[in-house]
């Protein structure tokens, strides 16, 4: 039973298995050991729950919510090791009650006050919880109550519950010495902490009785909004999964810094903001619709989406904009070409390719919506040249997540995934496995998780094994690197961070370090980070990529060949001009699957059998000097046009500002409805003496569709 929950919660490591079962055997232990009356074995067990729970709550969030799952989060620990404390001195009290009783008072007591704590702390929350979140903006105005010191408010739950270990250490001292101060002392402890610890609230819950009404908020806010007069807003919601998300906005962030005109950055899910990459530019997360209706953009004429949502309409409802799907990369999944699309203004494409995936829509979309504009972020990736001869052939497999259908053949991770990468480990030459799964790996599908999981076993046996025949000068290297890959890592956190300088919650511990604006640039500090990556990583190591960095673009300069899916990294590699194999794990007839996917033209067709991978992987030996190499040059002029994309995008922008400014000129909005709709087509008298105001028409009953 114990082995299917294992497999069932994906805990795959032994390590993990191992915490897992000291956490539980602990417990029993416990419980059994008080009932018998075994101080000593009770003690132990009781210090390896401890134990258990800190390595759990630092290492091991999965385990955290695995344990949830199973009620049995650390408030239920807690109370039954409090149960077994006081069964195990109830055995052992005999006559003498004394102990038991001072130990039972102390447990009600910490939970009496851990309530009150509590309570203290969600006013906090409640009261400075602001209705918008920034970057790049000052909102010091609203002056906002400083937080309290971590100390006393960060983690202060798990720290409340962990108050219990002074009564429990007393009680215990107490049973063995015989010596009923030890346990009073402990409670003593206990109870002194927490007083002290609300003290240390007080100040800023006094400071919380007097914080910015929601209408200053807004005004504050729209003012530090209009000084920028923001002219484009790339506009973001991906409620579902917003974690994994955010890698759809992070992509346009360098092309929108590089645009002519202002732009904001508009987004709806705070976890977005929390994972939204390092950028220079204004952003503005608001998370309710009505609050939303408040951000005033008068200057404001065109409008990206990257993503759609459901959330777009409202944005979607300013009329004075025109509003642009760009999507977050051109492919030949039917996603790329929605109906949903229909909505928008414009939908600008990379190239031909995706003018043409809209043709199956048949006329819905008119062909005067769709923009080529090519793909401005893809300036990072390097083309096709030849390699130094101790270069390991470096491949990389970056499958697409499952997607939201029941398809099986969506992506190539579940029944062709291991395969390949086994085939790989094995070959005759070696080479190098860079493994980069979507964002959303394993969001829907099991299988996929247990694939993922498996691949990236198989990838570090696999290093664990070259390390061993590498020898010391090759693990120092990589310690080293991992020692400056921390200190660049810590030099970016603070460059992010200080983009959130006029926002509330900053610990006092970090304003010191924020004092000063940095004087690094993210660009130089990103390239050396990079830098740093891949040559302490030696030649020959495989890489599992699942977090920002380092980027996919630089994957792809790192690699010779690419395996992957239907979807939109298929495209973005062609601009590499490198050898590429899209899977079939369909095995549909290749000839008939490279007709329905135009971006598979140029590749190596792999069927479910993995039989032609081989002949992939030579072609990556070549430099690009293959069969296919003049087929993906033409495939790339078909997929991602030519000229210069960032030129091309940001002259699409200029045009439609233009033609959006003709019908409202900046600083102009659309008119209110003037006249009563029930008495429409009779006359409407106005007092000449009062003019009419150019205001955004008013809130009304309609804002609850949205």
């Amino acid at each position: 039973m114990i082995a299917a929950l294992i497999r069932h919660a994906e805990i795959s490591k032994d390590k993990n298995v191992l915490v897992l079962l000291l956490l539980l055997g602990s417990y029993l232990g416990m419980l059994v050991s008080a009932v018998l009356g075994h101080f000593w074995v009770f003690t132990a067990a009781l210090t390896v729950s401890y134990a258990s729970d800190v390595h759990l709550h630092k290492h091991e969030p999965d385990l955290i919510k695995f344990l949830g799952k199973l009620k049995w989060g650390l408030s239920i620990r807690v109370l039954v090791r409090e149960l077994a404390v006081l069964v195990m001195l109830r055995d052992l009290a005999g006559t003498d009650g004394d102990a038991f009783i001072v130990v039972f008072l102390g447990f009600v007591a910490v939970h009496s006050l851990r309530l009150l704590y509590t309570f203290l702390c969600m006013f906090i929350k409640r009261r400075r919880a602001l209705p918008v979140r920034v970057r790049n903006l000052d909102l010091s105005k609203l002056n906002m109550p400083e937080p309290p010191s971590p100390i006393a408010f960060k983690s202060h739950e798990r720290k409340l519950l962990y108050l219990d270990t002074a009564v429990i250490v007393g009680a215990l001292a107490s049973q063995y010495t015989k010596v009923i101060g030890f346990g009073v002392l402990g409670v003593a402890v206990a109870v002194t902490l927490a007083i002290v610890g609300m003290l240390m609230l007080l100040p800023t819950v006094s400071q919380c009785r007097r914080v910015p009404s929601h209408e200053r908020t807004f005004k504050i806010l729209n003012q530090q909004v209009a000084k920028y007069q923001p002219e484009v807003v790339l506009y973001f919601s991906y409620a579902a999964g917003a974690r994994d998300s955010a890698y759809q906005v992070n992509m346009w962030l360098d092309t929108l810094a590089r645009l002519g005109r202002r732009p904001l950055i508009v987004l709806r899910e705070v976890t977005t903001l929390r994972f939204l990459a390092y950028t220079p530019l204004p952003v503005v997360c608001i998370p309710k619709a009505d609050d939303l209706s408040l951000l005033e953009l008068p200057e404001a004429r065109v409008v990206l989406y990257p993503a759609n949502a459901g959330k777009n309409v409202h944005m979607l409802r300013i009329a004075e904009a025109k509003h642009v799907f760009i999507g977050h990369g051109d492919s030949d999944k039917l996603a790329s070409s929605n109906r949903v699309s229909k909505v928008y203004d414009e939908i600008w494409t990379a190239g031909e390719a995706g003018d043409d995936r809209y043709q199956r829509l048949r006329g819905t979309i008119p062909a005067a919506d769709l923009v080529r504009v090519g793909r401005p972020q893809l300036s990072a990736v390097e083309t096709v040249a030849p390699r130094p001869q101790s270069h390991m052939t470096t491949i990389m497999y970056a499958p697409t997540w499952e997607g939201w259908t029941a398809d099986p053949y969506h992506t190539s991770l579940v029944l062709m995934g291991e395969k390949m990468i086994r085939m790989l480990l094995n070959s005759e030459r070696p080479v190098r496995v860079i493994y980069k799964p979507h964002p959303l790996t394993g969001k829907r599908s099991v299988q996929a998780t247990r694939a993922h999981r498996r691949i990236i076993a198989m990838l570090e046996a696999d290093n664990a094994r070259r390390d061993k025949q590498a020898g010391a000068n090759a693990a120092k290297a990589l310690a080293q690197g991992d020692k400056r890959l921390r200190e660049l890592e810590g030099r970016m956190g603070k460059l992010k961070a200080w983009t959130v300088v006029g926002v509330y919650g900053i610990w006092d511990k970090d304003r010191a370090a924020l004092a000063k604006p940095p004087k690094e640039s993210w660009e130089q500090l990103n390239a050396d980070w990079h830098d740093t990556f891949w040559s302490s990583r030696g030649h020959d190591r495989h890489q599992v990529v699942t977090g920002q960095l380092p980027s996919l673009y630089s994957c792809y300069n790192e690699s010779d060949m690419m395996i992957s899916d239907i979807s939109s990294v298929v495209s973005d590699f062609v601009q590499s001009e490198k050898p590429y194999v899209v899977c079939n794990p369909s095995d549909m007839d290749p000839e008939l699957f490279k007709q329905l996917n135009p971006a598979a033209s140029a590749a190596y067709i792999l069927g479910p059998s993995c039989q032609e991978l081989g002949v992939g992987v030579e072609a990556a030996r070549t430099a690009g000097m293959d069969r296919l190499a003049d087929h993906r040059t033409i495939l790339k002029r078909y997929l991602l046009g030519d000229g210069d994309s960032m030129v091309r995008f940001n002259d699409a922008v200029n045009a439609l500002f233009a033609k959006a400014s003709t019908k409202f000129p900046p600083g102009d909005v659309a008119e209110p409805i003037l006249a009563n709709p029930f008495t429409r087509g009779q006359a409407v008298v106005h007092d000449a003496t009062m003019p009419i105001r150019m205001v955004r028409q008013p809130q009304n009953s309609m804002q609850q569709y949205f």
